[in-house]
């Protein structure tokens, strides 16, 4: 992909939205020097995160969002961990010009992704972008093009490629000894019948919901009445995000593309429903069935039934390994039927990759180095879930020239 120049990428992004620089322009902290971070998006996954930074003892100094009772949340939260209280901004631009900030977390809505990190390379601030990357395909090439045209660090929240268990796999099914792969499958089953954790909740109140400005919510979405649902559930509905498949896609496909060798599929048959959860748009239940050429791909995810939990499994012509991304991976030497009395040849541990991926961020804005995601792992990883909306929503078979990032067919 052509690369902007400097002058070329300011008059583009100026485009988008009258941002001005930061005064930490072209600030880079040294070894040992602690970072200022400030967040963008308080909500549970930006929390999280944060809380990985404040374990490696970095500064969090600011916090931008469209709600009053998440930015003072979240405010207690940095107060707890014994830091100072961060300032708070209900306009991301006002958060970039917060002095001496080096670096943002960037955890709002998916369909906010796109200009928020445009603004954030242009301000020159190091940035974590929450997976997945992209609402869709196109914004993916400009955002590589706005970070390629900066030294900026940006990290891309596929945690999966920060795990060293995923990695020992990865060096396994690439060896001789597992043979050729001819199928990866791929899960991921949860229970929300029970208790789903992005409905509104009892003290969302009329007087809370009064301190979201739902306007810069909606961003440039289509205009709709405040819904509370849409604003806890954004994930769910096509305006703002792509529902299971991008959400947790980001992660199941990056298992599947990263562990396989492979960067991007040639096709893509995807289909599902609403079968429970009727308030969603996007579908509850859904399967996609991807042709890598070298091995065909299949990923199934709901969130009605979650006995098949999350997982992974990868069918060589001479071994198999089988992986409970919760609690273990397995490999196995043989292609026949596993049963009691077939032990697996390895066995070995697998856990949530955040901490670890939150930290090989932080490390690399010290270091400078690539981190473990950039933005080109990420945009293509979500291209191969976009795809499968695609297909989802047309009930055709999508075609994909990887190499002119484009459909050909479908």
């Amino acid at each position: 992909m052509t690369k902007l120049s400097r002058r070329s990428f300011l008059q583009t992004s100026a485009a988008a939205g009258a941002f001005t620089l930061a005064s930490s322009y072209g600030r880079t902290a040294g070894a040992g020097e602690k970072l200022n971070v400030g967040l963008i998006g308080a909500g549970g996954r930006g929390s999280s995160i944060i809380r990985e930074v404040l374990k490696n003892t970095h500064n969090v100094v600011a916090v931008c969002d469209v709600a009053g009772f998440r930015r003072e949340k979240f405010s207690k939260l940095v107060t707890d961990a014994g830091q100072e209280k961060p300032t708070q901004y209900t306009d991301h631009r006002a958060l970039l010009d917060h002095k001496n900030l080096d670096a943002v977390v960037i955890a709002a809505p998916d369909h906010h992704h796109r200009d928020l990190l445009i603004a954030t390379m242009k301000a020159d601030k190091d940035t974590y972008v929450e997976k997945p990357l992209t609402k869709s395909i196109d914004e993916g090439k400009e955002m590589i093009e706005a970070v390629r045209a900066t030294k900026r660090i940006v990290q891309v929240g596929n945690q999966r490629h920060s795990g060293p268990h995923w990695k020992k796999a990865r060096d396994l099914i690439q060896s001789n000894d597992f043979g050729e792969i001819v199928w990866v499958k791929v899960w991921d089953c949860r229970n929300w019948v029970k208790r789903d954790p992005f409905a509104p909740p009892k003290d969302f109140t009329k007087d809370v919901q009064k301190t979201v400005d739902w306007d810069a919510f909606l961003g440039k979405a289509p205009k709709r009445d405040f819904n509370p649902v849409r604003y806890f559930s954004w994930r769910w509905y096509w305006d703002y995000a792509g529902g299971l498949m991008t959400d947790i896609g980001a992660h199941q496909l990056d298992i599947v593309q990263w562990l396989g060798g492979v960067d991007a599929p040639k096709s893509v048959v995807a289909n599902g429903g609403n079968y429970y959860f009727k308030q969603w748009e996007t579908p509850d239940v859904v399967h996609g069935v991807w042709d890598y050429g070298k091995f065909a791909a299949t990923f199934s995810v709901e969130f009605v039934n979650g006995a098949e939990g999350v997982g992974c499994a990868f069918y060589g012509t001479k071994q198999t390994l089988i992986a409970d991304a919760d609690k273990e991976i397995r490999l196995y030497n043989t292609i026949d039927k596993i049963d009691e009395t077939i032990k697996p040849i390895d066995t070995w541990a697998s856990k949530n990759e955040t901490d670890l991926h939150v930290k090989n961020w932080l490390e690399c804005c010290v270091s400078r180095k690539e981190p473990n995601s950039p933005i080109e792992l990420g945009h293509r990883v979500i291209t191969a879930a976009h795809l499968a909306n695609l297909s989802y929503r047309t009930g055709k078979k999508v075609y994909w020239d990887a190499e002119r990032e484009q459909v050909i067919g479908g």
